[in-house]
């Protein structure tokens, strides 16, 4: 039997100086993203996917950001928790991605957040798009990074 999930992150860009990571991968730029994590909207959606597809509902109930365990956690540790949590019950089958940000530009980073995604969840395929908002005031306009990921598992 297969079960889906879909998540969806949307952090602002942070004032303090920052690092932006994106799909476990620091990408180079003056500017990172707001939250108690190290923000990684990539991670945490395909997070939230997991969850969804696998009835945990989502990463907030297990990393609340009310709570310390929460402060600066690497998305990437959120990822594996989950991943540990539905391992005998469900396999990974497939991932989508989309990226919608204005800036900075993404897609020279395309190879590298696909890499990195494949290695953690061990799949040979997942597919990620990229998106501006096409100069929109839509999902915090330019001053905000905003994923969806469709998750698509397979009950053990």
């Amino acid at each position: 039997m297969y079960r889906t999930g879909l998540g969806f992150d949307i952090h602002k860009f942070s004032k303090k100086k920052k690092d932006l990571i994106l799909g476990g991968i620091k990408i180079p730029s003056t500017f990172g993203l707001e939250a108690v994590s190290d923000g990684d909207v990539v991670l945490h959606a395909i997070s939230d996917g997991l969850c969804g597809a696998c009835g945990l509902g989502d990463i907030g109930d297990y990393f609340p950001p009310s709570s310390g365990k929460s402060k600066e956690i690497k998305s990437e540790k959120i990822a594996k928790f989950i991943l540990k949590k539905i391992e005998k019950k469900y396999k990974v089958f497939n991932i989508d991605i989309t990226i919608i940000a204005e800036k900075p530009v993404l897609s020279p980073y395309k190879k590298d957040i696909l890499d990195s995604l494949k290695r953690l969840f061990s799949l040979s395929e997942i597919n990620l798009k990229i998106k501006s908002k096409e100069g929109l005031n839509i999902l915090g306009g330019r001053n905000a990074v905003a994923c969806f990921a469709i998750v698509l598992v397979e009950k053990c």
